[in-house]
C-alpha cells in the first residue's frame, strides 16, 4: 500500500476502535460480561457514562457519527479519483470487521433474540413459533433481553443458520454471542466480494468506488457487524441473486432468491421479476433497478402503514423504519455505479444514525418529540442532497 493508504488506515483503525468502546458504554445493566475485575470496572466505568451522564455520551455518539461519515466521503472521493485502490478496500474492510467483532450490540437487542430462539430449540426442545421468551420466566437471559412477547419473525432458514453459532457456543451466553457476531459478521466480506463481483461483470467505470459505498459504510458496519443485524444475510441473498442473474443463470438466481425467502420473507417480493425475464429477455441494468424500486417501495410500506405478514406474530413487527432496513435497499444501489442515487443515499444512512439520539438521550423511545425528531432526521438531510443535486446541475448548464 502507498502511505497514504496506510495513513488512511490508521484512522480508520482509530475512528472504528472509538465506536468499539463507546459500544460498551450501554452494556445492559442486568448483564455480566465477564469475571474479570478489571474488565467489570473498566465497562462499569463506561456505563457510568453511557447511563448516567446521558448528555456527554450522546453528544460523543454524534461526535463519532459526523467523523465516521466525513471519512467515508473523503475514501469516496479518493476511490474516484483512483488515488487508492484494491489492497486498501481489501484491508480497511476486514480491519472494520475485525475491529467491530468485538463491540458490544449497543443499538439493538435483536442479537439476544436470535440467540434466545435458538435457545428455545435446543435448551427447551420447542419451536420459536409456538413459543416466546416469555414463556420462560426463570430464565436468566430474560433480564436482559427486549421483546420478550414476541414470537420468532424469521424464516426456517434464518433458525436453520442460528444453531450453528448457537451450538458452537455451547450454552455459554458470551461465547454464543461472539459466535453469533462472527457468523453475521462474516456476511459484510461475502457481500463486498459480491457487489465487487457484479460490478466486474457488469463493467462498471470504478468498480472499486461503487464497492467501498457498500464496504466502508458506517451504517452497514455498525447495524451489520457491529449490532449484528440478521438483514446483511438477507442483502447476501439478493446481491447473489443478482449475481447468477448477470451470469445468466436464471434457474439459480430464482432458486437463490426462494432459498432467501426462508429467511427474510421479502426477498419473494423481487421473485416476478426474475419469473419474467426468464420468458423474456430482461437486460441486468433493468432487473437490478426494478430490484432496487420494488424493495424501495415496499421499506416505505413496510415503515409506515401496519401490514400483516403471513406465519408471523402481528407482536414481532412495528410500524416505524429503522436503520437496518437500508440492508434491503443501499447495496442494490451501489450496483447501479449512479453517484448521484449514491450521494441521496448517504444522506439518508446518515439521518438513520441520527435517530438513535433521542434514545440514548433519554433512554428511551417515549419521549414527547421522539417520533418528530426521527422524521426529521432522515428529510432533513434528504432534502439538502437533494438540494445540492438541483443547485449543482443549474449550476453546470
Amino acid at each position: 500500500m502507498t502511505n497514504l493508504e496506510k495513513k488512511l488506515l490508521a484512522v480508520n483503525a482509530l475512528i472504528y476502535t472509538l465506536f468499539l468502546v463507546f459500544s460498551y458504554c450501554y452494556v445492559d445493566l442486568n448483564l455480566t460480561l465477564s469475571k474479570s475485575p478489571v474488565i467489570l470496572s473498566v465497562i462499569n466505568s463506561l456505563q457510568g457514562l453511557g447511563y448516567y451522564n446521558r448528555p456527554i455520551a450522546t453528544a460523543i455518539y454524534i461526535v463519532l457519527v459526523i467523523i465516521a461519515f466525513s471519512f467515508f466521503a473523503l475514501n469516496l472521493s479518493l476511490f474516484a479519483k483512483t488515488k487508492i485502490g484494491i489492497k486498501y478496500l481489501i484491508s480497511t474492510t476486514m480491519l472494520n470487521t475485525f475491529i467491530l467483532f468485538f463491540a458490544y450490540p449497543f443499538l439493538s437487542y435483536d442479537v439476544f433474540n436470535y440467540i434466545f430462539y435458538t435457545k428455545i430449540i435446543l435448551h427447551y426442545h420447542l419451536s420459536p413459533y409456538t413459543h416466546k421468551a416469555l414463556d420462560f420466566p426463570g430464565d436468566d437471559w430474560i433480564r436482559f433481553m427486549r421483546w420478550t412477547h414476541s414470537y420468532s419473525p424469521y424464516g426456517p432458514l434464518w433458525l436453520g443458520y442460528s444453531l450453528i453459532p448457537a451450538m458452537l457456543g455451547f450454552g455459554k451466553f458470551v461465547v454464543t454471542l461472539l459466535f453469533f457476531k462472527l457468523f453475521i459478521g462474516s456476511f459484510h466480506l461475502a457481500n463486498s466480494f459480491i457487489i465487487y463481483k457484479i460490478l466486474q461483470r457488469s463493467k462498471s467505470e470504478n468498480p472499486l468506488f461503487a464497492t467501498s459505498f457498500y464496504a466502508l459504510n458506517p451504517v452497514f458496519l455498525i447495524e451489520g457487524i457491529a449490532n449484528s443485524h440478521n438483514d446483511i444475510v438477507f442483502a447476501a441473498f439478493i446481491l447473489s441473486s443478482i449475481y447468477l442473474f448477470i451470469k445468466n443463470k436464471k434457474i439459480h438466481s430464482i432458486s437463490t432468491l426462494i432459498v432467501g425467502a426462508l429467511l427474510k420473507y421479502i426477498s419473494i417480493l423481487n421473485l416476478p421479476w426474475l419469473i419474467i425475464s426468464y420468458l423474456r429477455k430482461i437486460p441486468s441494468k433493468s432487473i437490478i433497478v426494478l430490484n432496487l424500486v420494488t424493495l424501495t417501495v415496499f421499506t416505505i410500506i413496510f415503515s409506515t402503514i401496519k401490514i400483516t405478514v403471513p406465519l408471523i406474530s402481528s407482536g414481532s413487527t412495528q410500524v416505524q423504519f429503522q436503520p437496518w432496513y437500508l440492508f434491503w435497499t443501499i447495496p442494490i444501489v451501489a450496483l447501479t455505479g449512479n453517484k448521484r442515487l449514491m450521494l441521496l443515499s448517504i444522506s439518508i444512512c446518515f439521518g438513520a444514525m441520527l435517530r438513535y439520539i433521542p434514545y440514548l438521550y433519554n433512554g428511551d423511545w417515549s419521549q414527547p418529540g421522539t417520533i418528530i425528531f426521527m422524521t426529521l432526521a432522515i428529510l432533513v438531510p434528504t432534502f439538502m442532497s437533494i438540494l445540492f443535486l438541483i443547485v449543482k446541475k443549474l449550476k453546470y448548464e
